[in-house]
């Protein structure tokens, strides 16, 4: 069924890549068309905030099926800049701190975060004691002792810590907005049931945990096409049984024309659920082992997270958008929208454009929620995320269009409005036209620099933060 879907959807591409021909790529004004504020007259965005700026580290988090820095795919392929770059090193060699922990691909935002936290302070991954218990799997992960990321962020929580306090910026793309966002969120609220539940068993919480912190920890940050209000592709593929064949397709279309049989390809990092790879075992062998688990039909997994209709749920409404951080989103879009219907673009990936064209018709009567939005709006897509989910949760967002794509600061500065960004909620920068949801980490660029000017625009953003 999901192969004659996948024939389909092609058949569709072909379609769309005649529409492509004649029709005119407009760059529609984000948030439905509201007019932007005043344009400004300041030279850069520390200026035009009225802010000293901030030299924070910036955690850049990964999304599905993704890697951290520490473990370039196939030894040559970064997650952050494809084979041909590093977009980290770029940005270090601009002169900023930057890291790219290695968390869950598969994982639910929950383990995700707590992984992160791991990494960035040198401790052991500890998921909870309430939340290892509900879900039957070990409390602790893997070791991080000694590694710590962020030195600095680390002192934050030593016992008797004097030191100044260090906080970071957060960058999540894909399902690393979602992490990134639930990293900020129990940085600021902490976890009464984990509190409770370590009481009761008389042991030490984590402090992730801590709902005592009297320090905000997240400046500020920035999702790229994060998925935060889920994806309709999963919905779809849940009630069509695809979800087993996705995944498998992913990884192959990741590692593609090499050796997927290779040994230690992806730490999946399951071993909490009893989920490790034997050894000798071929991945592809591995993998199916993980589908075929209870794990893999369980709440606590990326799937479960991603989809809309999940949305809801309590495992993932809990989180908020905390108070003192600013939160910047942008969406990818590589589809056309004409008629009620998106369809991809002809540049948009050969693997991306069915799903493109997926969500550019997808209707289903049971998600209510997709009626609370114009069809443009869930329509539009980067071939994996709609445009409403990439611009923020719902908890609503603001339009604070920025020409992501300036040549310096000046200009970038000149694309600002003359309003503050605004926190405790996400500030929408607008839509990256033409981009697909592989093209905004670019993993497939065969030239480098492509994406150099957003990224270093995204750090001068953040950077200008007080």
């Amino acid at each position: 069924m999901i192969a004659t879907t996948f024939l389909k959807h092609l058949l569709v591409l072909l379609a769309v890549a005649l529409h492509s021909l004649v029709s005119v790529n407009a760059s529609p004004v984000p948030g439905g068309g509201k007019p932007s504020p005043p344009k400004n007259n300041a030279s850069s965005l520390k200026q035009l905030w009225k802010s000293q700026g901030n030299k924070h580290p910036t955690v850049f988090i990964h999304g599905l099926l993704g890697w951290g820095e520490s473990r370039k795919l196939l030894g040559i392929i970064n997650y952050w800049g494809g084979a041909t770059q590093n977009l980290l090193d770029m940005l270090r060699g601009q002169g900023h701190t930057v890291v790219a922990p290695n968390v869950g691909p598969l994982s639910s935002c929950w383990e995700r975060a707590c992984e992160a936290f791991a990494q960035m302070t040198g401790t052991t991954t500890d998921y909870g004691v309430e939340r290892s218990g509900r879900f039957n799997h070990a409390r602790f992960g893997k070791d991080h002792t000694g590694k710590a990321l962020v030195p600095g962020f680390a002192a934050n929580f030593a016992s008797a810590s004097s030191s100044p306090v260090v906080k970071v910026n957060l960058v999540g793309h894909s399902l690393g907005g979602p992490t990134a966002r639930t990293l900020a969120h129990l940085l600021a609220y902490g976890s009464q049931a984990e509190m409770d539940a370590c009481a009761n068993r008389g042991v030490a919480c984590s402090p992730l945990f801590w709902t005592n912190k009297t320090q905000s920890y997240v400046t500020g940050v920035f999702a790229m096409s994060g998925v935060h209000q889920g994806s309709v592709v999963d919905d779809y593929l849940q009630a069509s049984n695809g979800r087993v064949q996705f995944i498998k397709t992913l990884f192959s279309a990741l590692v593609g024309f090499n050796n997927l049989n290779s040994l230690d390809i992806w730490d999946l990092q399951l071993g909490h659920h009893g989920l490790n790879q034997n050894s000798g075992e071929i991945f592809v062998d591995f993998l199916d082992r993980v589908c075929k688990s209870a794990w893999f039909l369980s709440n606590t997994n990326a799937l479960f997270d991603l989809s809309v209709a999940n949305q809801e749920h309590p495992l993932l409404s809990y989180v908020k958008n905390a108070p003192e951080t600013v939160y910047f989103s942008t969406a990818g879009v590589t589809t056309n929208y004409l008629l009620g219907v998106s369809l991809a673009q002809i540049s948009t990936n050969l693997f991306l454009a069915p799903f493109a064209n997926l969500i550019g018709t997808y209707s289903n009567s049971s998600l209510s929620v997709l009626n609370t939005y114009s069809k443009r709006d869930w329509r539009q897509n980067d071939g994996l995320v709609m445009l409403a989910s990439s611009r923020g949760p719902r908890s609503g967002y603001m339009d604070f269009n920025l020409d992501m794509d300036s040549d310096n600061e000046s200009a970038l500065t000149k694309s600002a409005p003359t309003a503050v960004p605004v926190r405790g909620t996400y500030n929408y920068v607008g839509e990256w036209e033409g981009a697909d949801h592989l093209d905004m980490v670019a993993i497939f660029d065969l030239v480098p620099g492509l994406r150099t000017k957003f990224y270093r625009n995204l750090m001068r953003v953040l950077s200008s933060l007080p």
